[in-house]
Protein backbone atom coordinates (compact mmCIF):
# COMPACT_ATOMS: atom_id res chain seq x y z
CA UNK A 1 0.00 0.00 0.00
CA UNK A 2 1.28 3.46 -0.89
CA UNK A 3 0.40 6.68 0.95
CA UNK A 4 1.59 10.25 0.55
CA UNK A 5 2.75 13.10 2.72
CA UNK A 6 4.66 16.33 2.43
CA UNK A 7 7.66 15.36 4.56
CA UNK A 8 9.04 12.04 5.75
CA UNK A 9 11.22 12.17 8.85
CA UNK A 10 13.56 9.18 9.03
CA UNK A 11 14.41 8.61 12.68
CA UNK A 12 12.39 8.93 15.89
CA UNK A 13 15.14 9.94 18.30
CA UNK A 14 15.64 13.39 19.87
CA UNK A 15 16.17 15.12 16.51
CA UNK A 16 13.31 13.46 14.66
CA UNK A 17 10.84 13.98 17.49
CA UNK A 18 11.84 17.63 17.94
CA UNK A 19 11.49 18.34 14.21
CA UNK A 20 8.09 16.66 14.17
CA UNK A 21 6.85 18.78 17.08
CA UNK A 22 7.76 21.94 15.16
CA UNK A 23 6.24 20.72 11.88
CA UNK A 24 3.01 19.81 13.70
CA UNK A 25 2.81 23.30 15.13
CA UNK A 26 3.23 24.75 11.65
CA UNK A 27 0.59 22.45 10.18
CA UNK A 28 2.87 20.67 7.73
CA UNK A 29 1.70 17.13 6.87
CA UNK A 30 4.46 14.66 7.71
CA UNK A 31 5.22 11.18 8.93
CA UNK A 32 7.84 10.07 11.46
CA UNK A 33 9.40 6.72 10.59
CA UNK A 34 11.12 4.64 13.26
CA UNK A 35 10.80 3.24 16.77
CA UNK A 36 10.81 6.11 19.29
CA UNK A 37 14.17 6.45 21.08
CA UNK A 38 15.24 3.09 19.62
CA UNK A 39 19.03 3.45 19.83
CA UNK A 40 18.84 4.81 23.38
CA UNK A 41 16.59 1.95 24.49
CA UNK A 42 18.22 -0.99 22.73
CA UNK A 43 21.87 -0.25 22.16
CA UNK A 44 22.98 1.61 25.29
CA UNK A 45 23.61 -0.20 28.57
CA UNK A 46 21.17 0.10 31.47
CA UNK A 47 22.73 2.02 34.34
CA UNK A 48 24.61 4.38 32.04
CA UNK A 49 24.67 8.04 33.01
CA UNK A 50 24.27 10.78 30.43
CA UNK A 51 27.44 12.71 29.71
CA UNK A 52 25.60 15.98 28.97
CA UNK A 53 24.36 18.14 31.80
CA UNK A 54 20.62 17.94 32.45
CA UNK A 55 19.90 21.37 30.96
CA UNK A 56 21.58 20.20 27.72
CA UNK A 57 19.53 16.99 27.50
CA UNK A 58 16.20 18.47 26.38
CA UNK A 59 14.11 17.60 23.38
CA UNK A 60 12.73 20.74 21.77
CA UNK A 61 9.12 21.78 21.25
CA UNK A 62 8.08 25.15 19.76
CA UNK A 63 6.86 26.32 23.17
CA UNK A 64 7.49 25.81 26.87
CA UNK A 65 6.44 22.92 29.06
CA UNK A 66 8.22 19.98 27.45
CA UNK A 67 11.79 20.08 28.67
CA UNK A 68 13.44 17.56 30.95
CA UNK A 69 12.90 19.92 33.87
CA UNK A 70 9.16 20.05 33.15
CA UNK A 71 8.96 16.28 32.91
CA UNK A 72 10.87 15.84 36.16
CA UNK A 73 8.56 18.26 37.93
CA UNK A 74 5.46 16.45 36.63
CA UNK A 75 6.85 13.10 37.78
CA UNK A 76 8.07 14.48 41.13
CA UNK A 77 11.66 13.54 40.29
CA UNK A 78 14.75 15.46 41.43
CA UNK A 79 16.26 17.82 38.90
CA UNK A 80 19.26 20.13 38.75
CA UNK A 81 20.39 21.81 35.51
CA UNK A 82 24.08 21.30 36.35
CA UNK A 83 25.79 18.63 38.41
CA UNK A 84 22.98 16.05 38.30
CA UNK A 85 23.87 12.49 37.39
CA UNK A 86 21.19 11.85 34.81
CA UNK A 87 20.45 8.14 34.28
CA UNK A 88 19.89 6.84 30.77
CA UNK A 89 16.57 5.37 31.90
CA UNK A 90 15.26 8.80 32.96
CA UNK A 91 16.29 10.32 29.64
CA UNK A 92 14.58 7.54 27.67
CA UNK A 93 11.40 7.84 29.74
CA UNK A 94 11.43 11.59 29.18
CA UNK A 95 11.87 11.13 25.42
CA UNK A 96 8.96 8.68 25.26
CA UNK A 97 6.82 11.09 27.30
CA UNK A 98 7.69 13.93 24.89
CA UNK A 99 6.72 11.67 22.00
CA UNK A 100 3.43 10.64 23.61
CA UNK A 101 2.48 14.27 24.21
CA UNK A 102 3.53 15.86 20.92
CA UNK A 103 4.37 13.18 18.35
CA UNK A 104 1.69 10.55 18.78
CA UNK A 105 1.78 9.78 15.06
CA UNK A 106 5.10 7.91 14.92
CA UNK A 107 5.09 4.98 12.50
CA UNK A 108 7.35 2.25 14.02
CA UNK A 109 8.89 0.90 10.83
CA UNK A 110 12.35 0.78 9.29
CA UNK A 111 13.15 2.52 6.04
CA UNK A 112 14.51 -0.05 3.59
CA UNK A 113 15.06 2.30 0.67
CA UNK A 114 14.99 6.02 -0.06
CA UNK A 115 15.15 7.05 -3.70
CA UNK A 116 14.15 9.93 -5.92
CA UNK A 117 10.81 9.78 -7.69
CA UNK A 118 9.61 12.67 -9.85
CA UNK A 119 10.14 15.82 -7.78
CA UNK A 120 10.14 14.01 -4.47
CA UNK A 121 11.05 10.73 -2.83
CA UNK A 122 9.78 7.19 -2.62
CA UNK A 123 10.33 5.66 0.80
CA UNK A 124 10.09 1.87 1.00
CA UNK A 125 9.20 0.52 4.44
CA UNK A 126 9.88 -2.69 6.32
CA UNK A 127 6.16 -3.49 6.60
CA UNK A 128 5.90 -3.72 2.80
CA UNK A 129 4.24 -0.33 2.36
CA UNK A 130 5.69 2.66 0.56
CA UNK A 131 5.46 6.38 1.19
CA UNK A 132 5.67 9.15 -1.42
CA UNK A 133 6.97 12.40 0.01
CA UNK A 134 7.89 15.75 -1.43
CA UNK A 135 10.67 16.12 1.14
CA UNK A 136 12.65 13.84 3.44
CA UNK A 137 14.65 14.49 6.61
CA UNK A 138 17.40 12.12 7.72
CA UNK A 139 17.39 12.59 11.50
CA UNK A 140 19.48 9.63 12.63
CA UNK A 141 22.20 9.36 15.25
CA UNK A 142 25.51 7.53 15.11
CA UNK A 143 24.11 4.03 14.64
CA UNK A 144 25.78 2.51 11.59
CA UNK A 145 28.89 4.70 11.83
CA UNK A 146 30.80 2.56 14.35
CA UNK A 147 34.56 2.73 13.84
CA UNK A 148 36.70 -0.36 14.46
CA UNK A 149 40.52 -0.23 14.13
CA UNK A 150 41.89 -2.34 11.26
CA UNK A 151 43.55 -4.79 13.68
CA UNK A 152 40.12 -5.79 15.03
CA UNK A 153 38.04 -5.68 11.88
CA UNK A 154 36.48 -8.91 10.76
CA UNK A 155 36.64 -10.65 14.13
CA UNK A 156 33.40 -12.48 14.95
CA UNK A 157 30.66 -11.42 17.29
CA UNK A 158 30.11 -11.85 20.19
CA UNK A 159 33.85 -12.12 20.84
CA UNK A 160 34.34 -8.57 19.55
CA UNK A 161 31.64 -5.91 19.97
CA UNK A 162 31.51 -2.18 19.40
CA UNK A 163 30.48 0.04 22.30
CA UNK A 164 27.63 1.40 20.17
CA UNK A 165 25.87 -1.97 20.03
CA UNK A 166 26.24 -3.25 23.59
CA UNK A 167 22.78 -3.05 25.14
CA UNK A 168 22.24 -5.11 28.28
CA UNK A 169 25.45 -6.13 30.08
CA UNK A 170 24.31 -9.11 32.14
CA UNK A 171 26.07 -11.54 29.79
CA UNK A 172 29.45 -10.18 30.98
CA UNK A 173 29.18 -11.20 34.65
CA UNK A 174 32.30 -13.16 35.58
CA UNK A 175 33.83 -12.72 32.11
CA UNK A 176 37.20 -11.24 31.16
CA UNK A 177 36.42 -8.04 29.27
CA UNK A 178 39.06 -6.08 27.37
CA UNK A 179 38.03 -2.56 26.38
CA UNK A 180 39.96 -0.72 23.67
CA UNK A 181 39.63 3.07 23.92
CA UNK A 182 40.32 6.03 26.16
CA UNK A 183 37.15 8.10 26.24
CA UNK A 184 33.72 8.30 27.80
CA UNK A 185 32.40 5.09 26.25
CA UNK A 186 35.45 3.10 27.32
CA UNK A 187 35.46 4.24 30.95
CA UNK A 188 31.69 4.30 31.30
CA UNK A 189 31.50 0.68 30.21
CA UNK A 190 34.53 -0.21 32.33
CA UNK A 191 32.74 1.08 35.43
CA UNK A 192 29.52 -0.77 34.60
CA UNK A 193 31.27 -4.03 33.74
CA UNK A 194 33.36 -3.87 36.91
CA UNK A 195 30.35 -3.16 39.11
CA UNK A 196 28.56 -6.07 37.46
CA UNK A 197 31.33 -8.47 38.45
CA UNK A 198 33.36 -8.75 35.26
CA UNK A 199 37.15 -8.72 35.13
CA UNK A 200 37.96 -5.55 33.20
CA UNK A 201 41.09 -4.29 31.45
CA UNK A 202 41.20 -1.03 29.46
CA UNK A 203 43.80 -0.47 26.74
CA UNK A 204 44.44 3.24 26.11
CA UNK A 205 46.59 4.40 23.23
CA UNK A 206 47.47 7.79 24.77
CA UNK A 207 49.87 8.44 27.62
CA UNK A 208 47.31 10.26 29.78
CA UNK A 209 43.58 10.17 30.51
CA UNK A 210 41.63 13.41 30.16
CA UNK A 211 39.00 13.85 32.86
CA UNK A 212 36.35 16.55 32.72
CA UNK A 213 36.37 18.94 35.66
CA UNK A 214 33.72 18.71 38.35
CA UNK A 215 30.84 21.09 37.53
CA UNK A 216 30.62 24.34 39.46
CA UNK A 217 27.17 24.87 40.89
CA UNK A 218 25.91 28.31 42.00
CA UNK A 219 28.75 30.16 40.31
CA UNK A 220 29.19 33.89 40.79
CA UNK A 221 28.21 36.37 38.09
CA UNK A 222 31.86 37.06 37.30
CA UNK A 223 32.58 33.36 36.94
CA UNK A 224 29.62 32.92 34.59
CA UNK A 225 30.80 35.88 32.50
CA UNK A 226 34.35 34.57 32.25
CA UNK A 227 33.26 30.99 31.59
CA UNK A 228 29.67 30.94 30.30
CA UNK A 229 27.84 27.63 30.46
CA UNK A 230 27.29 26.30 26.95
CA UNK A 231 25.51 23.13 26.00
CA UNK A 232 28.84 21.37 25.39
CA UNK A 233 30.98 22.68 28.26
CA UNK A 234 31.73 25.88 30.19
CA UNK A 235 33.97 28.48 28.57
CA UNK A 236 33.70 30.91 25.68
CA UNK A 237 34.99 28.54 23.00
CA UNK A 238 32.48 25.75 23.72
CA UNK A 239 29.80 28.40 24.34
CA UNK A 240 30.19 29.81 20.83
CA UNK A 241 30.18 26.32 19.31
CA UNK A 242 27.10 25.42 21.38
CA UNK A 243 25.01 28.52 20.83
CA UNK A 244 26.07 29.86 17.42
CA UNK A 245 26.53 26.89 15.09
CA UNK A 246 25.69 29.06 12.08
CA UNK A 247 29.01 30.88 12.56
CA UNK A 248 30.69 27.55 11.86
CA UNK A 249 29.51 27.18 8.26
CA UNK A 250 31.48 30.10 6.73
CA UNK A 251 34.78 28.66 7.97
CA UNK A 252 36.97 26.91 5.43
CA UNK A 253 36.45 23.19 4.97
CA UNK A 254 39.86 22.31 6.39
CA UNK A 255 39.28 24.32 9.57
CA UNK A 256 35.73 23.03 9.96
CA UNK A 257 36.92 19.47 9.67
CA UNK A 258 39.66 19.94 12.24
CA UNK A 259 37.24 21.47 14.73
CA UNK A 260 34.51 18.88 14.07
CA UNK A 261 36.86 15.92 14.44
CA UNK A 262 39.11 17.10 17.29
CA UNK A 263 36.97 19.27 19.57
CA UNK A 264 35.65 17.52 22.66
CA UNK A 265 37.73 14.45 21.95
CA UNK A 266 38.25 11.38 24.17
CA UNK A 267 37.69 12.19 27.84
CA UNK A 268 35.92 10.85 30.89
CA UNK A 269 33.05 12.51 32.74
CA UNK A 270 33.71 13.95 36.18
CA UNK A 271 31.56 11.30 37.85
CA UNK A 272 33.50 8.39 36.32
CA UNK A 273 36.97 8.91 37.72
CA UNK A 274 36.33 7.47 41.17
CA UNK A 275 34.53 4.48 39.64
CA UNK A 276 37.49 3.30 37.57
CA UNK A 277 40.77 4.64 38.99
CA UNK A 278 42.17 2.03 41.34
CA UNK A 279 39.31 -0.34 40.53
CA UNK A 280 39.95 -1.24 36.89
CA UNK A 281 43.20 -2.30 35.21
CA UNK A 282 44.07 0.61 32.87
CA UNK A 283 47.08 0.23 30.58
CA UNK A 284 48.29 3.45 28.93
CA UNK A 285 50.37 3.81 25.77
CA UNK A 286 49.05 0.50 24.51
CA UNK A 287 48.17 -0.02 20.84
CA UNK A 288 46.52 -3.12 19.40
CA UNK A 289 48.50 -4.43 16.43
CA UNK A 290 46.67 -7.69 15.73
CA UNK A 291 43.69 -9.62 16.99
CA UNK A 292 42.49 -13.19 16.61
CA UNK A 293 40.06 -15.64 18.21
CA UNK A 294 41.78 -18.81 19.36
CA UNK A 295 40.30 -21.63 21.40
CA UNK A 296 37.28 -19.56 22.34
CA UNK A 297 39.15 -16.48 23.58
CA UNK A 298 40.33 -13.25 21.98
CA UNK A 299 44.10 -12.85 21.68
CA UNK A 300 45.45 -9.34 21.13
CA UNK A 301 49.01 -8.57 20.14
CA UNK A 302 49.80 -5.12 21.50
CA UNK A 303 52.74 -2.73 21.54
CA UNK A 304 53.87 -0.68 24.53
CA UNK A 305 56.84 1.45 25.44
CA UNK A 306 58.26 -1.60 27.16
CA UNK A 307 57.84 -3.68 24.01
CA UNK A 308 55.31 -6.10 22.50
CA UNK A 309 52.91 -8.08 24.69
CA UNK A 310 49.87 -10.33 24.48
CA UNK A 311 46.49 -9.58 26.07
CA UNK A 312 43.69 -12.15 26.23
CA UNK A 313 40.05 -12.01 27.19
CA UNK A 314 36.66 -13.62 26.68
CA UNK A 315 35.32 -10.53 24.90
CA UNK A 316 36.77 -7.33 23.45
CA UNK A 317 34.70 -4.16 23.41
CA UNK A 318 35.81 -1.61 20.83
CA UNK A 319 35.20 1.89 22.22
CA UNK A 320 37.02 3.82 19.53
CA UNK A 321 34.20 6.09 18.46
CA UNK A 322 32.35 6.66 15.22
CA UNK A 323 33.15 7.96 11.76
CA UNK A 324 30.35 9.54 9.76
CA UNK A 325 29.92 8.13 6.26
CA UNK A 326 26.43 8.51 4.84
CA UNK A 327 27.25 5.98 2.13
CA UNK A 328 27.12 3.33 4.87
CA UNK A 329 23.37 3.84 5.28
CA UNK A 330 22.06 0.88 3.24
CA UNK A 331 18.66 2.47 2.61
CA UNK A 332 20.09 5.34 0.54
CA UNK A 333 19.89 4.65 -3.19
CA UNK A 334 23.10 4.95 -5.24
CA UNK A 335 21.59 7.95 -7.02
CA UNK A 336 21.08 9.81 -3.76
CA UNK A 337 24.55 8.94 -2.45
CA UNK A 338 26.09 10.22 -5.69
CA UNK A 339 24.01 13.40 -5.52
CA UNK A 340 25.21 14.19 -1.99
CA UNK A 341 28.80 14.70 -3.24
CA UNK A 342 30.20 13.34 0.02
CA UNK A 343 33.66 14.40 1.18
CA UNK A 344 35.15 11.54 3.21
CA UNK A 345 31.59 10.50 4.01
CA UNK A 346 30.43 13.94 5.15
CA UNK A 347 27.60 15.79 3.35
CA UNK A 348 27.61 19.54 2.84
CA UNK A 349 24.28 21.03 3.92
CA UNK A 350 22.87 24.53 3.60
CA UNK A 351 22.05 26.93 6.42
CA UNK A 352 18.61 25.26 6.43
CA UNK A 353 20.16 21.75 6.64
CA UNK A 354 19.16 20.97 3.05
CA UNK A 355 21.65 18.76 1.25
CA UNK A 356 22.78 18.99 -2.36
CA UNK A 357 19.91 16.65 -3.20
CA UNK A 358 16.98 19.10 -3.36
CA UNK A 359 14.37 18.40 -0.72
CA UNK A 360 16.59 16.10 1.32
CA UNK A 361 17.55 17.46 4.75
CA UNK A 362 20.27 15.98 6.95
CA UNK A 363 20.72 16.68 10.63
CA UNK A 364 22.23 15.15 13.77
CA UNK A 365 25.87 14.00 13.83
CA UNK A 366 25.98 13.75 10.03
CA UNK A 367 25.66 17.56 9.86
CA UNK A 368 28.56 18.24 12.24
CA UNK A 369 30.91 19.10 9.39
CA UNK A 370 28.60 21.97 8.45
CA UNK A 371 27.46 23.15 11.89
CA UNK A 372 30.14 21.97 14.29
CA UNK A 373 30.40 19.45 17.13
CA UNK A 374 27.17 20.57 18.83
CA UNK A 375 25.33 18.49 16.21
CA UNK A 376 26.94 15.38 17.69
CA UNK A 377 24.93 15.93 20.86
CA UNK A 378 21.24 16.08 21.78
CA UNK A 379 21.69 19.82 22.39
CA UNK A 380 22.06 20.40 18.66
CA UNK A 381 18.35 19.67 18.14
CA UNK A 382 17.72 23.07 19.71
CA UNK A 383 19.10 24.66 16.56
CA UNK A 384 18.18 22.12 13.90
CA UNK A 385 14.50 21.47 14.66
CA UNK A 386 13.12 25.02 14.28
CA UNK A 387 15.37 25.86 11.34
CA UNK A 388 14.39 22.77 9.33
CA UNK A 389 10.70 23.10 10.21
CA UNK A 390 10.53 26.76 9.19
CA UNK A 391 12.19 26.08 5.85
CA UNK A 392 9.96 23.09 5.11
CA UNK A 393 6.90 25.13 6.10
CA UNK A 394 7.86 27.98 3.78
CA UNK A 395 8.38 25.56 0.90
CA UNK A 396 5.08 23.84 1.65
CA UNK A 397 3.26 27.19 1.73
CA UNK A 398 4.90 28.37 -1.50
CA UNK A 399 3.56 25.25 -3.18
CA UNK A 400 0.07 26.15 -1.98
CA UNK A 401 0.05 23.23 0.45
CA UNK A 402 -0.46 20.94 -2.52
CA UNK A 403 0.31 17.27 -2.40
CA UNK A 404 2.94 15.94 -4.77
CA UNK A 405 1.20 12.61 -5.34
CA UNK A 406 -2.34 11.43 -5.00
CA UNK A 407 -2.65 8.15 -3.07
CA UNK A 408 -3.49 5.11 -5.17
CA UNK A 409 -6.25 3.05 -3.62
CA UNK A 410 -5.78 4.73 -0.22
CA UNK A 411 -8.70 6.54 1.42
CA UNK A 412 -7.85 10.17 2.09
CA UNK A 413 -8.50 9.75 5.82
CA UNK A 414 -5.89 7.02 6.04
CA UNK A 415 -3.37 8.90 3.96
CA UNK A 416 -3.66 11.94 6.21
CA UNK A 417 -4.55 10.45 9.55
CA UNK A 418 -3.64 6.99 10.68
CA UNK A 419 0.05 7.18 9.87
CA UNK A 420 0.70 10.74 10.84
CA UNK A 421 0.45 13.00 7.76
CA UNK A 422 -1.03 15.60 10.09
CA UNK A 423 -3.81 17.90 9.03
CA UNK A 424 -4.54 18.93 12.64
CA UNK A 425 -1.68 19.42 15.10
CA UNK A 426 -1.95 17.84 18.58
CA UNK A 427 -4.03 19.90 20.98
CA UNK A 428 -0.92 20.73 22.98
CA UNK A 429 0.45 22.59 19.96
CA UNK A 430 -2.62 24.29 18.55
CA UNK A 431 -2.37 27.38 20.75
CA UNK A 432 1.43 27.62 20.80
CA UNK A 433 3.28 30.53 19.30
CA UNK A 434 6.46 29.74 17.39
CA UNK A 435 9.35 32.04 18.31
CA UNK A 436 10.39 34.41 15.54
CA UNK A 437 13.34 33.27 13.45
Amino acid sequence: MTSTTDTAIIGAGPYGLSISAHLSHLGVPHQVLGEPMLAWRNFMPPGMLMRSEAFASDLYAPHSGYRLEDYSRRMHLPYAPIGMRLPLERFVEYGLWFQSQLVSHVRPVEVTELRRQHDGFRVSLSDGDALLARRAVIALGLKGFEHTPPALQGLPRPHVLHSGEIGNLTWARGKRIVIVGGGQSAFGLAALFNELGAHVRVLVRDSIITWNKDPEVDRSLISRMLHPEGGLAPGWYPYVLSEFPYLFRPLGQRLRRRIAETSFGPSGAWWLRDRVIGKVDIQLQTTVRHGAVRNGEVVLEVSRDSGPATVTGDHVVVATGFRVDLARHPFLSPEIVAGLSLVDGWPDVSHNFESQVPGLYITGPAAAMSFGPVLRFVYGAKHAAPRIARHVSRCHAAEGGSRLFEPTGVPQARAEGSHGALTHPPAALQEAKLPAE
